[in-house]
This record gives C-alpha cells, sequence and structure tokens, in this order.
C-alpha cells in the first residue's frame, strides 16, 4: 500500500509541476508583455519591467496551483489509466474508492503546504513588485486619493505611492466644530511614527505660517494602517492574517466588508476547494479505460474542474446579495459542486465499474 501511494504521489508531483511551470511561464509573458506599454514613461527600464514581473512569481504560483493541482492530476492518473496501471492497482487490492481517498489525501496535502508557504511569502513579493512600479512610474498611484476623518482631525492624501510613502498630504485639526490648524506636508513616510516632510503649518487663531522641515505624528493621529493596506494592496494578494486584521477593524468600525471576508475565507478554505475541483475531474478517468475518447474526457474532466471557480463566484455574489453571510455564502458555493462531484461519481464510475 506504501509503495502505491508513493508511486502515485511521485506521479501527481511530475505532472503538477509540469503543468505550473507551464502555466506560470504563460502569465509571467502575458504580464511582462503587457507592462512594456509603460516602457520609458518616467524611470520605468525594461530592467524594472524585469523585477516586477519576477517578483510577482510568488503570487502567480499561490493564484494557479488549484489549476495546476487539476491538470496535474488529469494527466498524471489518466496516463496510468491508459496504461492500466490504475486496473493494476484496483487488481492489487486498492479498490475505486480507495483510490480516490488517495488522490483526494494527496491533493489536501499538496494544497495545504502550498497554500501556507504561499501565504506566508507571496504578500511581500507583490508588496515590493508594486512598490517598484510605482516608484518608477511616479504618476501611476495619482488617483489614490485618501480622506479619513478622525476624532479631532480630517486627513487628506493626495498621492499614494505605498502604504507607508504618501504624497501631498493636508491636515485638518478641529477643535470644539471648528477649524484650529491646518497643516500641509509635501511627503510623509512611516517607520516606527509618521515622518512629515516639507511642513507648513497655518495656524487659524494668530493667523500665523509656520514652516518646518519635518514633523512626527503617531500611527493614532495619522491614517490607520489597515485602511492604507487595504487601499494599495489587492486584497487578493494579502495574507490570511492581514484579512484577518482588517475584519477586525473593519468590525469594530460598524463598516461593511463581508468582501474581504469572502475573500478570507476562500484563502482558509483553499485546500478543500483544491480537493473538490480534483473530486469533479476524476470520475472522467474511471470509465472504459481502452476507450477510444479518453483524452477527450479528460479535457472534459479538465473544463468541470475549472468551471467551479467561475461559477462558484457567481454563487457567492448572489448569496451576499440575499444578505448571506460571507462564510455561509462560500460554504454553499463549495457543497454544490461537492454534490454534483458525487453525481459525476455515482454517473461515470458506478455505471462503468463495479466497486
Amino acid at each position: 500500500m506504501n509503495k502505491i501511494f508513493i508511486y502515485m504521489f511521485k506521479k501527481y508531483l511530475l505532472g503538477f509541476f509540469l503543468t505550473i511551470s507551464i502555466l506560470i511561464s504563460i502569465n509571467l509573458l502575458i504580464i511582462f508583455l503587457s507592462e512594456l506599454r509603460n516602457l520609458g514613461i518616467n524611470e520605468y527600464t525594461l530592467s524594472l519591467i524585469a523585477q516586477y514581473t519576477l517578483f510577482l512569481i510568488p503570487q502567480n504560483f499561490l493564484d494557479i496551483f488549484p489549476y495546476a493541482l487539476l491538470i496535474g492530476s488529469m494527466i498524471a492518473f489518466g496516463s496510468m489509466a491508459y496504461h492500466s496501471e490504475i486496473l493494476a492497482i484496483n487488481s492489487n487490492g486498492v479498490g475505486v474508492r480507495k483510490t480516490i481517498f488517495i488522490i483526494m489525501f494527496q491533493t489536501f496535502l499538496l494544497a495545504s503546504v502550498f497554500t501556507y508557504v504561499g501565504d506566508h511569502i507571496s504578500p511581500q513579493f507583490s508588496v515590493h513588485a508594486q512598490e517598484i512600479k510605482n516608484k518608477a512610474l511616479k504618476k501611476n498611484s495619482i488617483n489614490q486619493e485618501i480622506w479619513f476623518k478622525g476624532k479631532d482631525y480630517i486627513i487628506n492624501a493626495k498621492r499614494m505611492i505605498t502604504d507607508k510613502h504618501l504624497e501631498d498630504i493636508e491636515i485638518i485639526n478641529i477643535n470644539n466644530s471648528s477649524i484650529n490648524s491646518i497643516i500641509n506636508a509635501e511627503v510623509a513616510t512611516y517607520d516606527t511614527n509618521w515622518i512629515l516632510n516639507g511642513i507648513k503649518i497655518i495656524d487659524i487663531n494668530t493667523n500665523q505660517i509656520i514652516n518646518k522641515e519635518t514633523l512626527n505624528l503617531s500611527s493614532e493621529k495619522f491614517i490607520p494602517s489597515q485602511i492604507l493596506k487595504n487601499k494599495f494592496n489587492n486584497k487578493r494578494h494579502q495574507s490570511i492574517e492581514s484579512l484577518y486584521a482588517s475584519i477586525i477593524f473593519y468590525n469594530e468600525l460598524g463598516i461593511y466588508y463581508e468582501e474581504h471576508k469572502v475573500m478570507f475565507w476562500q484563502k482558509i478554505l483553499l485546500p478543500i476547494s483544491c480537493c473538490i475541483i480534483v473530486f469533479v475531474g476524476i470520475p472522467f478517468l474511471f470509465t472504459k479505460i481502452r476507450s477510444t475518447n479518453q483524452s477527450q474526457k479528460i479535457i472534459f474532466g479538465i473544463l468541470f474542474g475549472i468551471t467551479y471557480f467561475v461559477i462558484s463566484s457567481i454563487i457567492i455574489n448572489m448569496c451576499l446579495i440575499l444578505n448571506i453571510s460571507a462564510l455561509i455564502s462560500v460554504l454553499i458555493s463549495m457543497g454544490i459542486f461537492f454534490i454534483f462531484g458525487y453525481f459525476l461519481f455515482n454517473k461515470l464510475v458506478k455505471s462503468h465499474i463495479h466497486i
């Protein structure tokens, strides 16, 4: 049994790494070519485009590996089925149910490892890639204007370079419902506190203007870091820990935040989702082994599996419209496809093979 498990696992890994290499190469090539339209704008050179593309590899891996698991499993075990290796395994005392269980377990194992590692690595690389692009283009974040109202102040940042680098900032201090002073700064950067450079302070009460080189502000007196992170970073690129912190932050403010909750639960449950898409595709391998349309059935299995992410997003959005919570929405979409996979198992496997 252990030898069969290891043999199937080796086949699975071979199919997976072959698939992920091709998919990531194609995706990175598309990103690189799409970025060429910005070549020569300000300081955006060919070298920086290459750096930007390379730093997106971890995020690309995290986005693509579920599809690679599906396609890799169909290639690996489809080849085994075509060469009667699956039949030989079955005749050796490992039935179809147990064979599918082994495939599901291996899928869950690989998906859990890739999700954990990718979640810890990809966010920092994605942020760094965006920083390279923003700093080189200098103008691609002009539309990222931010307004924030605190207890006794209002902040407007007209340009956001990164979540720790803002430009053209205006701080309006309020006292007893009237404006007390206005602080203008050219640049604000974050280390342990916010450091503002190029300061001009307008004191409304005394009608004086004070110029300073720098001004330090604590994080509590500036825009909360969670707002800046969510404004700068795509929620798809955020780690599970960062998404959870954002959810807690916005729950305390009483702000609707279901989309981030959906992304949070999708990332948490990603290993199970990978098992479901493979479970939907695998039944196509256990039909008549020597049928002339075996390759066609493998393609059908891949297509049925890929539709999971497309249709599940539609189901989740419909559930959110009906005011169903994010977790329940995600579970409903997963449950529908699990039932669909079980239907395919009964329809394609039980009708052809004695289990």
